[in-house]
């Protein structure tokens, strides 16, 4: 989980920065639980990865949606129109 708490955190970076023009952003991650608190800084290798994760959700979401297959076990299901199983 941490992976995905310092990719959130260096994504409202990226975005203050390039959207809100603010400069020298430092942001913590706090884990009172366990006592641990760590800092994180966006560098440039960071927006480049941020970019490139940006750029395959884009993607993603550009694909065609795939057809849910129907089954009649899951017809009273509450996600039955949704699912893809």
């Amino acid at each position: 989980m941490e992976e995905s708490h310092i990719y959130q955190l260096l994504y409202y970076m990226f975005y203050l920065k390039n959207e809100k023009d603010i400069k020298n952003i430092k942001g913590f991650l706090n884990y009172p639980s366990i006592r641990k608190k760590k800092t994180i800084e966006l560098t440039e290798e960071n927006e480049i990865d941020l970019l490139k994760i940006i750029e395959n959700i884009e993607d993603i979401i550009n694909k065609p949606m795939p057809m849910p297959k129907k089954s009649r076990i899951c017809s009273k299901c509450a996600y039955f129109e949704f699912c893809f199983s």
